[in-house]
């Protein structure tokens, strides 16, 4: 084979395999060193209580709240993948489809929740919905498979939204499941604090990170945004991470 052909076989290999991924390219949401691509709800820089330290996002623990953090980009069906851990007592969570929204608590950010949280050591651990891994105060997580590491440990978790389709993994487990718009969703929806949100978790939102008051550290944050239109895809979700240990907290 010539030279000119080799690099001609070469271009038509890296073409179909470009082809065959589009649409599927993962994302890192966090580059490890700086909050580059997250603002504050005001869209400003974040400045206050949010620091980077040893490759992770940190929440300090201030007097005065640091607020919530968002992407800049928004996102609708994709695969978050997200490696997480709290302190002891510790209350976070990461929101996703969020948006600004009206209800009769006022106009703020509203989306679903996978809650993260020291089940042991928080009161909202003996709520099932409020626990972690839960999607907030809608579906608690599935006991059984449930595997929550210890609080000096970080968790892998993962989250799917797929056309309306929404699934909730942790280390390697999927915990909760459920459809958007739903009869089952709609009568949870009514039994919750969001049945006055208008459009909730209607169409796209920004990746929300919570700040509770209490300490919480984020890494390897990325998403695999899917394709758009009906999924065709039958397969249940499978986490990439799901053999793999964790580190200590730093």
């Amino acid at each position: 084979m010539s030279t000119t052909s080799r690099w001609l076989f070469a271009a038509l290999i890296i073409s179909c395999t470009t082809s065959f991924t589009a649409g599927e390219e993962t994302i890192s949401l966090f580059d490890g060193e700086t909050l580059n691509g997250w603002v504050t709800l005001d869209d400003k820089p974040v400045t206050q209580g949010w620091e980077v330290v040893d490759g992770t996002i940190h929440i300090q623990v201030q007097k005065q709240r640091a607020g919530y953090i968002k992407t800049t980009r928004t996102f609708e069906n994709f695969k978050l993948e997200f490696e997480w851990r709290v302190a002891k007592g510790g209350n976070s969570g990461v929101k996703y489809l969020a948006k600004e929204s009206d209800s009769n608590r006022g106009r703020r950010y509203y989306g679903c929740e996978f809650q993260l949280l020291d089940d042991q050591g928080h009161k909202n651990g003996r709520t099932p919905s409020k626990t972690a891994g839960a999607l907030y105060d809608l579906y608690a997580p599935n006991a059984e498979q449930k595997q929550l590491k210890p609080v000096d440990e970080f968790n892998h978790s993962m989250i799917v939204v797929d056309h309306g389709h929404i699934e909730h993994w942790l280390n390697g487990k999927k915990i909760v499941e459920a459809t958007i718009g739903s009869d089952e969703w709609k009568t949870r929806v009514q039994q919750s604090k969001l049945k006055s949100v208008k459009d909730f978790a209607n169409g796209p939102g920004v990746i929300l990170l919570q700040e509770h008051l209490s300490e919480a550290w984020f890494k390897n944050i990325r998403i695999t945004p899917l394709e758009p239109g009906p999924s065709t895809d039958t397969t249940p979700a499978k986490d990439p991470e799901a053999t793999q240990t964790s580190e200590p907290a730093k």
